[in-house]
Order: structure tokens, then C-alpha cells, then sequence
């Protein structure tokens, strides 16, 4: 039953979480299968991608009628429209239409996000793509006199012919007009694997082009199960090709010849400009066509998290049963119990790691939603803009980038609308006419750093200094320092503009970015220079997170690097001692001992060492060599941030592993205790 409409704004409770993350997951879906329409593809890659394209878009029309979102409901049934234009033939893939569905899908997903944190409905999700949305509608609308039907030059009965679809006709009659020949598949499957055999068709068959349709078929007076017409347009069609099992390939047939086509019909059939045309890719591109379905299954968060205290319950059983198998082993030279605990220690492991893993996304994919916004506030300020990405592939929690992506995008706008200066103006002060914007993200200690920076009129620091007065926050005749003038642009409703624009005033101000930040336990840092540019940094603790490290041992424990840090890993013959130089790619480097940094006894002497990096103002990075007692191998750790480890100088987390608690250091903590210990040394000479 559909959920009562509020007028003010309201909030869904945590038994909505999972439609949440459904949306979540259309709307990625959707942005991966946009972004193959931009490149060339095979005619039917693009059908299958634009099918795609239009279920998830009456998914979600669906998901928002049944939750009572009667706006959303309407912009979703809009966008589906237009897929359906497409995937019958009446609009061509076109980069500028590509880039309108995408920013129709961007503003479907900022109005979820509105409404997960309780705002009330738009009249109009796509009130800014009125304009652009009604010259496609207009554009597709079908020739007068109506468009031709090629449906009956399939050899194919009267009846099964009056099964076909709309769709199926506008296709048959849109391939057949562009030369492009019909075949049918027949066959016959057992009852008890028709499904999982019929998809293996699907699958096979989209290999050699568009899968049109699949229609029941009469199974043969001497067969059993369930036989089925595929219908396939492609220009040829191998047998040897098909995934047939014995007895299940019935025939191969040319349904529709597209020579035997009227040429009167063809000559008025619409040749698109060649400026449109896309060059073809090769087939075998398609099987890794984002298009493909895949199954995916939900589970809430609260079953996860109790099936991980379980995990760890049955760890500790684990641990207090190898101690028993321990005094018992010394009565006897069995070794198997001991053999079969460690593999069910193992798979305990495997399992843990599988299910943090779930929790776990990329920043990819809030990066994927901030370049077609960006396209899109280009094209309508007029302002080029060069948009460069840096740390897609660090993973952190989905929750926590759920939070993060409202207030991302707004700082986004902010940058190009207010940061960035008209092309007129830039090259009046020398710059380059094309703004730059560069977007990172990385991993700093236990902290997760996003920054954004463009090279912009920055920050108007006078103007704030006068707001300031103006609301109270600062006293005629003080001289505040520009860190203290650019944290009042965090404070509630401060602002510069006389009003808000079109563009960035969407109800999402500084100081709601700062108070969602904040809530992770992290800070806002701003930083700016006049004509030059700013930066904008996003800090916060990460609670877990998937981090590549390179492994050691000292004093007989394990602890992990983040290869993010690490320069250069050697070892060879000479024992080094804390204090001493090291020779590095022709390079002298000051060594210290990871013991001693940790305040650990020191070894006599170490063989092996890590070159930590850290880049600085300068472009020449610092750089200290780390001795350890052995480097055991790469891989990738699932990081807890442990809160018995907040005072712990040097360690940012630990992660299980089979030999114990691996401590994951904290690279730029290391590197000043490295440097602090050296000082030491020195100063005791």
C-alpha cells in the first residue's frame, strides 16, 4: 500500500535500508551501462545496453509508486519514455544525448538522496532538462502517414505472429530496413534445466547480435520438455558456434531476408549523417559488455554484522580448541586434528574477509556520478572544464560514502559555478580558457582524505571579512587570519552571493557539508589563493577499510605497510644498523629500525629495509629507509581501526590473519618517529 504523502519532510525507518540500497544499486547500474553507449559498439551491444537502460528506469518508476513518490514515479516514467524511443528505433545514440541521460539519471539519484534525508518532493525532478528532454520527444515523434511494419516477411505462422510485441515488431522492421537478415534457432530442452539452458542460449547467441525475442514453440510428437524460436538478427550464424547438448538443436532457419525488401522502402528508410555513425568494435568485446545482467543478493546489514560476532565467536572456540589439541599432542605423533584446525581456521578466515568485503565499495563510483554533473554545469555556464581523477580504486565503507556523495557533489558545483571564472576572464589574466579540476582520494594514517582542487579566482577573502561583520561573526578592527576568514564560509547560513544560483544553491550549504563530515568523526579544511585557486579537503577516520600492504616481520610480528608508501623495498648480504646510510638508486638515506621507532629492543643488526615516501610541499619527496627483520610478501588486509590503538603512536589498525593480529602501520606517523629517533641518536653523540 502506497505510503501516505508528508508535506514537510520525513524520514524512513532503518527497515527501509535495503530499498535504499536497491536504488543505490539501479542507479550504478545505470551509470555503467550509459557509459558503454559512449563508446564504439556493435548495433547490438548498444539494442542490449538501452534495454538495459530502460528496465532499470521502470524499476525504479515502480520502486517510487509503491513508496508513494508520486513526482519521482513521473520523472522515472519520463526517462523510461525516452529509452523506449531508442530501443524502438526513433532516436539514435548520440554523445549529446547520452550526456541528457545522464544527467536525467544524476538528477533522479540527487533526488533520492533528497529524500533519504527527509526532504520533501519537487514538482519536477527534471525541471532543468525540460528544454533538452522535449526536443528528443519532438525529434522522435514518427513521420506522417506512420511507420512501415516488416513483420510479415518472417516465415513464420500466423499466429506466432501475432505474439510479437510492439517492440518486437519496431525491430524486426527497424533491422530488416538496415540490411540486416533474421534467423531463428528451434529447439527442445528438458523440463528440468529449460531455464539455466535458455539463458546459456541467450548468452551465446547475443555473442553473434540482437536477440529479439524468444517464443514458445510445438515440441516434436517424439520428443519430451519444452521447445523454443529464437529469434536473432546477425548476418550469419554458425551451428558449430551454439552451445547445443545432444538432442537439443531442433533447426537453423533464415526467417527474413532483407534483400527481398522493397527497395521503395528502403530508399525512404532515414540515412543518418555520417558524423553520427560509430565505428563498429569487434564481437568479442560484448561478452564483457556491462549490459549483462548479473544476480545479486541482498542481505541487510544487521544480519552481516551478527553473522561476523558469530564468526569471531567460533574463532575463539577455534583458538581454545588448538590448545587443547596442543597438550594433547605431545602424548601422540597424530598431526591430523591439528591439520584439520587450521583448515577450518582457513575457511573461518576466507568468510570473515568475504563478508567485510561486501561492505566495502570503491570511490569509483562517486566519481562516476560527479563527471556527467560536471559535463553538464560546463555546458550550461559555458566554462570548459579539464576534470582529472585520482584514488578510485580505495575502497571504504558504503555507508559511509552514502553520506558523502550529497554534500561531494555540492562542493563540486560550488567549484565550478563560483570557483572557476568565466573563458573571457581567464585569458585575460593569462590562464588557460579550460578551468582545471582535480578530484583525489587517499589514504593518510588512519584518516581517508578526499581533496578537491581547481585553479580558480579562489576564495574572496575581504568579501567574507565583510559578511562576517555584517552577521555578528567577527568585530570591526580585527585582523583574522585567512584560516579563521575561510572557516566562517563553514558557519550556518553564511554566504557571499546575494542569492542563491541555479546551480549551486540546492539547500546544501557549507555548514551541512562541515556537520556530515564532523559526524564521521573527520574535519573540513580550506585553503586558498587569490587568481591561483583552492583546495578543499575532506579528512575522517576510516572505521575498516581494504588496504594493499606490504608485509614484514619484527621481533618475531607481523606488521603491514600500505604500499601507497612504499618506494622501494631491497635487502642483500650487508647488516645495517639504526643510524647508519644506506645507498638507494644512488642515493645515501638515513636507517632506522622499525623496532626502535616502535619502542621495541633493537636487533643487532637487519638485512632487509622499506623505503617509506612521503610527498611534501616541495617536489622532492622526504624519504627514510625502515629496517625489518624480513619482508614475507604483498596483499591485501581488511583494516579495523581498533579503539584500544588511539594512542598508539605509529599504528593505524590490525587485521586477523592466520598467524595473529597483523599491525598495520601508519605510514606518515612512522616516517616522524623514524626522523625522531635519528634526532636521538644524534643528539646522545
Amino acid at each position: 500500500m502506497p505510503m501516505p504523502q508528508e508535506p514537510e519532510g520525513f524520514h524512513l525507518d532503518q527497515s527501509f535500508d535495503d530499498v535504499w540500497a536497491e536504488f543505490e544499486d539501479l542507479f550504478v547500474q545505470a551509470r555503467q551501462t550509459l557509459a558503454t553507449l559512449k563508446e564504439p559498439q556493435p548495433a547490438h551491444v548498444v539494442q542490449a545496453s538501452v534495454n538495459a537502460l530502460f528496465r532499470t528506469t521502470h524499476t525504479l518508476k515502480g520502486m517510487a509508486g509503491m513508496l508513494g513518490f508520486p513526482s519521482f514515479s513521473k520523472a522515472a516514467h519520463r526517462m523510461e519514455d525516452i529509452f523506449d524511443l531508442m530501443r524502438k528505433g526513433r532516436l539514435r545514440s548520440t554523445d549529446s544525448l547520452v550526456e541528457t541521460l545522464e544527467a536525467g539519471i544524476l538528477a533522479l539519484e540527487s533526488g533520492v538522496g533528497g529524500l533519504r534525508r527527509g526532504r520533501s518532493e519537487p514538482e519536477d525532478y527534471l525541471q532543468p532538462l525540460r528544454r533538452q528532454l522535449g526536443e528528443l520527444e519532438a525529434l522522435a515523434r514518427p513521420a506522417e502517414g506512420g511507420a512501415q511494419d516488416l513483420t510479415s516477411m518472417l516465415d513464420l505462422p500466423p499466429d506466432t505472429l501475432k505474439a510479437l510485441s510492439e517492440y518486437e515488431h519496431t525491430r524486426v522492421t527497424s533491422l530488416l530496413l538496415s540490411g540486416m537478415p533474421i534467423h531463428g534457432v528451434r529447439i527442445c530442452l528438458d523440463f528440468a534445466t529449460f531455464d539455466e539452458r535458455l539463458r546459456v542460449y541467450g548468452e551465446a547467441l547475443g555473442s553473434f547480435g540482437e536477440l529479439i525475442s524468444t517464443l514458445p514453440w510445438d515440441v516434436p510428437e517424439d520428443r519430451e520438455g519444452l521447445a523454443f524460436l529464437l529469434m536473432i538478427a546477425c548476418s550469419d550464424l554458425e551451428p558449430s558456434r551454439l552451445p547445443a547438448l545432444e538432442g537439443e538443436l531442433l533447426g537453423l532457419a533464415l526467417l527474413a531476408d532483407p534483400a527481398r525488401v522493397p527497395a521503395s522502402l528502403r530508399a525512404e528508410e532515414a540515412v543518418p549523417p555520417p558524423s553520427e555513425e560509430k565505428e563498429p568494435v569487434p564481437v568479442a568485446s560484448a561478452a564483457a559488455s556491462p549490459a549483462q545482467e548479473v544476480e545479486i543478493l541482498r542481505l541487510p546489514a544487521q544480519r552481516v554484522e551478527a553473522l561476523e560476532a558469530r564468526l569471531m565467536a567460533v574463532g575463539q572456540l577455534r583458538d581454545a580448541a588448538s590448545q587443547l589439541l596442543n597438550r594433547t599432542r605431545r602424548a601422540s605423533d597424530d598431526d591430523r586434528p591439528m591439520a584439520l584446525m587450521g583448515q577450518m581456521e582457513d575457511g573461518l578466515l576466507d568468510v570473515q574477509k568475504s563478508l567485510l568485503q561486501m561492505r566495502m565499495v570503491k570511490v569509483e563510483s562517486l566519481f562516476s556520478r560527479i563527471e556527467p554533473m560536471v559535463k553538464g554545469l560546463s555546458r550550461d555556464t559555458g566554462k570548459p572544464v579539464k576534470l582529472t581523477f585520482q584514488g578510485g580504486d580505495l575502497e571504504l565503507e558504503r555507508s559511509i560514502l552514502g553520506r558523502l556523495t550529497e554534500p561531494f557533489l555540492h562542493l563540486v558545483r560550488n567549484a565550478v559555478d563560483h570557483g572557476l571564472e568565466p573563458p573571457s576572464e581567464r585569458a585575460a589574466l593569462g590562464k588557460s580558457e579550460t578551468g582545471s579540476l582535480r578530484i583525489s582520494a587517499s589514504q593518510r594514517g588512519r584518516n581517508l582524505r578526499f581533496d578537491i582542487r581547481d585553479d580558480g579566482r579562489g576564495f574572496h577573502l575581504e568579501r567574507i571579512q565583510a559578511r562576517g561583520i555584517e552577521l555578528g561573526l567577527l568585530k570591526a578592527g580585527d585582523n583574522p587570519t585567512p584560516e579563521r576568514l575561510h572557516r566562517l564560509t563553514l558557519e550556518p547560513g553564511f554566504s557571499t552571493q546575494d542569492k542563491p544560483t541555479q546551480l549551486s544553491g540546492r539547500g546544501v550549504g557549507m555548514d551541512v557539508v562541515r556537520a556530515e563530515i564532523e559526524a564521521l568523526g573527520g574535519e573540513v579544511h580550506l585553503s586558498s589563493e587569490v587568481r591561483r585557486g583552492s583546495l578543499i579537503r575532506l579528512s575522517f577516520p576510516l572505521s575498516r577499510a581494504v588496504v594493499s600492504c606490504l608485509k614484514v616481520r619484527c621481533a618475531g610480528q607481523p606488521f603491514g605497510i600500505p604500499l601507497g608508501s612504499v618506494v622501494r623495498v631491497q635487502a642483500g648480504r650487508q647488516v645495517c644498523r639504526g643510524g647508519d646510510q644506506v645507498r638507494v638508486l644512488g642515493e645515501s638515506l638515513p636507517l632506522e629500525s622499525l623496532q626502535a621507532c616502535l619502542g621495541l629492543p633493537e636487533p643487532d643488526g637487519q638485512r632487509a629495509f622499506v623505503v617509506l615516501g612521503q610527498q611534501g610541499a616541495a617536489a622532492r619527496s622526504v624519504e627514510v629507509a625502515l629496517g625489518v627483520d624480513e619482508i614475507v610478501g604483498r596483499g591485501e588486509v581488511l583494516l579495523r581501526s581498533l579503539p584500544e590503538l588511539a594512542h598508539t603512536a605509529g599504528i593505524m589498525g590490525g587485521s586477523v590473519q592466520e598467524e595473529g593480529i597483523l599491525w598495520v602501520l601508519d605510514p606518515d606517523a612512522m616516517l616522524g618517529l623514524a626522523m625522531d629517533s635519528l634526532m636521538r641518536r644524534v643528539a646522545r653523540v
